[in-house]
């Protein structure tokens, strides 16, 4: 017995051998990062730093969020993030207290050069992320899944959730340019009414719940002059509840009452985290553009009802009696 089960080991090592294989537990993990470099690990990292809160919700949401040791100073969600140690934020960092932590990967956004170089010189593995549209959310979703291990659940919940955005696109997607409510999305008030273009996710998902951008027309992060917001004249102004009391001072000025959406009472507060972050809760954040659009369908419909309704009650009454007198 004990010759048999000699034979077969030394069996299946020569089988490996001639495979050009390796006895091991575990294959290297490599991804192709936002930057286009190659990171490979040998294993699974046990302790990450996390650089941004999009991606702080990723590491948490494909259930590697036992091995952050650390994240960036705006990382607020999930609540197990309250616990753990603040390393600066992104253009602020505290590289002591990250060398400190002894990460095995950082996880940081591609746009943010000097943090990385800096890193990678202390001898630190960095992956990049780059967020910019809902299908960069769903492309690294999946690379930290390979890098952390975990392809598979990365894999799975990427797929669910490029599905239920999907879903609601091919539902709302399709309405025409003339009946969608044109919508003004303001981010800030720096320097000006800060808003998005095209190119972004924010305006992606704007266009898959039936909304017209009325910055749409160019691209990226954007500031309105109060003369341009005024030009726009947007029928929705959304904004974050963070700017209500900022943004009221404008509403309240003579020269944004020609506004539509100001002379309609259309303004709708937002959560600035769902909405902002290109992370796993976008999916929250396509449908709050979709409940905005069924509202305002709603309103554009009741505007039309009490004349409808006094036509239409003289009319079915007019019928009915003449139905009766028959």
């Amino acid at each position: 017995m004990k010759r048999k089960m000699l034979f077969a080991a030394v069996m299946l090592c020569l089988l490996l051998a001639v495979a050009g294989g390796h006895v091991s537990a575990e294959e290297e993990l490599e991804v192709v990062d936002a930057r286009g470099e190659t990171i490979t690990l040998e294993e699974p990292p046990e302790r990450i730093v996390s650089y941004m809160a999009s991606n702080t919700e990723l590491l948490f949401h494909i259930g590697v969020g036992e091995s952050v040791v650390g994240v960036d100073d705006y990382s607020n969600y999930p609540p197990e993030v309250d616990a753990l140690p603040k390393v600066g934020d992104a253009f602020n960092p505290d590289y002591e207290k990250i060398i400190d932590l002894e990460p095995d990967l950082v996880v940081a956004a591609s746009y943010n050069n000097v943090l990385i170089d800096t890193l990678e010189d202390y001898g630190l593995t960095v992956v990049a992320t780059h967020s910019t549209s809902v299908e960069d959310a769903y492309r690294d979703m999946r690379m930290l899944g390979t890098i952390c291990g975990v392809s598979e659940t990365a894999e799975d919940l990427a797929s669910r959730l490029e599905a239920s955005i999907d879903k609601i696109e091919d539902e709302y997607g399709g309405i025409p340019g003339d009946e969608r409510p044109t919508v003004l999305y303001i981010t800030g008030t720096y320097e000006g009414i800060n808003t998005v273009g095209a190119g972004t996710f924010i305006h992606e998902l704007m266009g898959n719940a039936g909304l017209h951008n009325a910055a749409g027309g160019e691209d990226g992060w954007l500031t309105y002059s109060e003369e341009e917001v005024i030009a726009s004249d947007p029928e929705v102004i959304i904004t974050t509840h963070g700017l209500k009391n900022t943004l009221g001072e404008y509403i309240e000025r003579d020269s944004w009452q020609v506004i539509t959406a100001v002379k309609n009472d259309a303004i709708y507060y937002v959560d600035d985290d769902v909405m902002s972050r290109p992370g796993p809760r976008v999916i929250q954040a396509q449908e709050t553009f979709v409940d905005i659009m069924e509202e305002e369908r709603e309103e554009t419909e009741g505007e039309d009802i009490p004349g409808f309704t006094a036509v239409g009650f003289i009319a079915a009454l007019a019928l009915l009696i003449y139905k009766r007198r028959r």
